[in-house]
């Protein structure tokens, strides 16, 4: 398992909608289409949040990565955009 996790700060908060907009419609979508195992987002103000994507392997986020990489572009123009990835090293959940 390998986790990429963006963290997305906005100039406003309308700039924000726009952007949660396409990443929630267009954007993961495709990417889950394409091989991303998982996608969630987390609002963590007016303007900002992170997005946690998971995937299969390093090799499988970095393949979805070229996917959308004219479009990270563009969206950096007007956004802060940070990156965070790794691989799972450990994993505990409660089974109900």
């Amino acid at each position: 398992m390998y986790a990429r996790i963006a963290e997305v700060t906005s100039t406003s908060d309308m700039q924000f909608r726009m952007l949660m907009a396409f990443v929630e419609n267009v954007l993961l979508p495709r990417n889950i289409e394409a091989g991303q195992l998982s996608g969630e987002i987390f609002r963590t103000s007016d303007n900002s949040c992170f997005v946690v994507s998971r995937f299969s392997s390093r090799e499988e986020a970095d393949k979805i990565m070229q996917l959308m990489k004219a479009e990270m572009e563009e969206l950096r123009g007007n956004n802060r955009i940070r990156f965070l990835e790794g691989e799972r090293f450990f994993h505990l959940s409660r089974s109900d």
